[in-house]
């Protein structure tokens, strides 16, 4: 059986469990708030823990979030974006290795 409860509170406090309840939402978030807005190269490998010949393959990808205009940097967020789409992808046509594993 369902039961109703009333709980009266203050505007303020009100505010003050959303604010608290967002800050644990976004949490995961944190770290990419820290990151420069654009990566060199090798700080990509160190964000995404990948070698020096697998940057220079996402590098060469003609998809891959690069600006060549002031040398090789990579758009942070357009870097997260490209990982998200790309995901995506991975999951959806590697059910079999899963599987299997």
């Amino acid at each position: 059986m369902e039961q109703t409860v009333l709980i009266t509170m203050s505007a303020e406090d009100f505010r003050t469990i959303v604010r608290e309840e967002v800050a644990l939402a976004t949490k995961h978030l944190e770290p990419r708030k820290e990151l420069p807005h654009f990566l060199t190269r090798q700080e990509m490998m160190e964000v995404l823990r990948i070698s020096d010949s697998k940057s220079f393959e996402l590098l060469g990808r003609p998809d891959f979030p690069v600006c060549r205009e002031f040398g090789v940097k990579i758009y942070t967020d357009k870097l997260f974006q490209w990982i998200d789409r790309h995901t995506t992808w991975v999951e959806e046509n590697t059910k079999y290795y899963r599987s299997t594993s």
